[in-house]
């Protein structure tokens, strides 16, 4: 545990400077790898570098890292609060004793069966699915659509997934892993490139996979709700034909461009 002494020294002007900067360098730092691939090896040929709507999911990108960090904090620390007396030490420490990979496995299966059942729902439950159709609102798909998530939808997910990793006591780093493999894995899944992954696409979601469940044909819509493909065959979700891949992306409704309507739009009356 930091000292509050130090914490409040860290937040000098040169730190402040480095949290700002992350963000800045991740982006940067994506853009040229993915923004590569989909330039050699594009699904859409025709799609623009700056596409349309672009500058909406920079927005996304850099306000929502703020605003669901801060919020998915705050929302933990209450939970931890209210729930933390429902730790089991004893779990905890036989989950820990595993070998490591063993524990991401298991991490990994779990916080995507969560996921799965989540997504799900916000297809199915119509005021659950006014916050989701933010991010089914992208007519072009790149690695930059995934940043089109609302917020609230985006903090409700982190700790409904991390809460229950949390609560059994994965180790640290396992945890850590896990992390950084679930900011990467729509990122990847999400671009606009051709590249096909005849092993991969079975153990996790590859653009083959994720761009059908954007489609908007009603006989692939619904599909392909998880991170990992086996979920969505063992429930009866899978839809990822070899011949083809989808044409169109989008909703039927009308979802407005702009970030701040959009952060806006699932609270607006009358949305179906």
């Amino acid at each position: 545990m930091v000292e509050p002494q130090s914490a409040i020294a860290s937040l000098n002007p040169k730190s402040l400077d480095t949290v700002m900067m992350k963000p800045i360098a991740a982006f940067l730092i994506l853009w040229v790898i993915f923004g590569t691939i989909e330039r050699l090896f594009p699904l859409k040929k025709e799609q623009k570098w700056f596409r349309t709507h672009w500058l909406t999911d920079v927005a996304h990108f850099f306000i929502n890292h703020i605003l669901v960090n801060a919020g998915t904090f705050v929302v933990v620390v209450l939970l931890y609060i209210l729930f933390h007396g429902a730790i089991a030490p004893s779990l905890q420490l036989a989950v820990r004793s595993q070998p490591e990979w063993l524990q991401f496995i298991e991490a990994f299966f779990l916080a995507q069966f969560i996921f799965y059942l989540l997504h799900r729902l916000a297809h199915t439950i119509p005021w659950l699915w006014r916050f989701h159709a933010i991010h089914h609102s992208s007519a072009e798909l790149d690695w930059l659509a995934s940043a089109r998530l609302h917020p609230i939808e985006a903090i409700a997910v982190n700790v409904a997934v991390g809460i229950p990793l949390f609560l059994l006591g994965f180790r640290e780093e396992t945890f850590g892993f896990y992390l950084i493999f679930a900011a990467f894995l729509p990122i990847f899944n999400h671009a606009n490139t051709n590249l096909r992954f005849p092993i991969l696409r079975w153990i996790i979601a590859t653009p083959e996979f994720h761009h059908w469940h954007h489609n908007n044909d009603p006989d692939a819509r619904d599909r392909n709700f998880s991170g990992f493909p086996l979920i969505d065959i063992l429930l009866g979700t899978f839809y990822m034909p070899n011949d083809r891949m989808p044409k169109t992306y989008g909703v039927d409704e009308y979802i407005p461009h702009s970030y701040w309507q959009q952060l806006l739009y699932p609270f607006r009356r009358g949305i179906k």
